[in-house]
């Protein structure tokens, strides 16, 4: 496909958000505000994004969906509020909402490029089922681009590395944790293990650790907090899932963060140590999955940590561990980080292979596993 000479957007659907970025035809780019993947459909009938949606999905949650995008090739339609809906209708609507978010900067007109930053195993459906909600948003056709092909490619511009440079990419995004080998300037990648280490598998291990203490000092009002489906028990527990990742996020910089729970008077104080000894089964294995990739005798330059869980200091020890002491290196802006590669190297990554699926990707796995 045609690069343009204007403006582009680089975007990756993920579990939790969507991320994307632009560049100006220019030299400049740069990441545009995190979207939520949640959708919800209205009293009215229509498609709310961001967090407004967000919001509103907290005491109705049958009315919103969280991650469309993974139910794209796996369902043709699921019920919002009582309403048959497609999945594609909602991925469309995440995508319309990312161009709406771009138009200020670009007089309200139609980005001359798309660059789709996708799961190292995308399967040949999920592109077609995937493109049908690019179209439905009005963006123009997309290359195809792996993450850890636009990881790799980022950092090797922020470094000037030389092409043929080897990395090891280690995407913790919020539905796992994928492993590949990247060679700098080259259309070829090496994946290895999609494994259960992402935000959503350490936010899970979290909050097991905050139910046992909790039910243990008042079991009444866990049970209760649980158990009760009225607007308020909703949102309350909607408020606590989000406070854990709170939580967790906090303890990548800090070692003491208090949580407020529903139904107790008194703050609960989560320690890194805990939350470490909480999530120790999903971290070990982020370990092993490094050392299988490794196995081949392949040796890396660096280990790149990108993703929203990057920062977990116990997953980069454990990474270090099994690179042979190679100490990961946790990118500027990881949630953003194959966005911002994508947008900074877009045009050396079409150079690469051209827009007709230039890269391995399986023939038909699905889409966000």
């Amino acid at each position: 496909m045609p690069l343009g000479d204007g403006w582009g957007l680089a975007v990756d659907i993920g579990g939790a958000f969507v991320k994307a970025a632009y560049w100006d035809g220019e030299g400049g780019f740069g990441p545009l505000p995190l979207l939520p993947t949640t959708v919800y459909r209205d009293l009215d009938g229509r498609l709310l994004t961001g967090s407004e949606a967000v919001r509103l999905a907290r005491t109705a949650p049958e009315r919103a969906e969280a991650m469309p995008a993974r139910s794209l090739a796996e369902q043709d339609e699921m019920l919002l509020g009582g309403d048959a809906t497609h999945p594609v209708e909602l991925v469309a609507a995440l995508l319309t909402r990312v161009l709406r978010d771009s138009w200020p900067g670009f007089d309200r007109t139609r980005p001359d490029a798309l660059t789709m930053v996708v799961p190292s195993d995308l399967g040949g459906t999920d592109r077609a089922v995937l493109g049908r909600a690019i179209a439905a948003a009005g963006l123009p056709e997309p290359v195809w681009v792996p993450a850890p092909v636009a990881i790799a490619a980022g950092w090797a511009a922020r470094r000037e590395a030389h092409a043929g440079t080897l990395v090891a990419v280690c995407d913790a995004g919020a539905t796992g944790l994928r492993f590949a080998l990247a060679s700098v300037g080259h259309a070829e990648y090496q994946p290895g293990d999609n494994i259960a280490c992402g935000g959503a598998d350490l936010d899970e291990a979290l909050f097991g650790l905050v139910e046992a203490r909790t039910r243990t000092a008042r079991p009444e009002a866990w049970k209760r907090l649980l158990d009760c489906s009225g607007p308020e028990d909703l949102r309350a527990r909607s408020q606590l899932r989000e406070d854990v990742t709170g939580v967790r996020e906090a303890l990548s910089a800090t070692t003491t963060v208090p949580l407020t729970v529903p139904g107790h008077r008194e703050e609960l104080l989560v320690r890194r140590n805990e939350f470490e000894e909480a999530a120790a089964q999903p971290l070990a294995r982020a370990g092993t999955a490094l050392a299988d990739l490794m196995a081949s005798g392949a040796c890396p330059s660096a280990v790149l940590l990108a993703g929203g869980a990057a920062r977990t200091p116990k997953l980069a020890e454990l990474l270090s561990r099994s690179a042979g002491g190679l100490l990961p290196e946790v990118l500027p802006d990881p949630v953003n980080a194959a966005v911002l590669g994508a947008a900074r190297t877009h045009k050396a990554l079409v150079a690469t292979g051209g827009g007709e699926a230039p890269y391995a990707f399986p023939e038909d796995e699905d889409l966000f596993r």
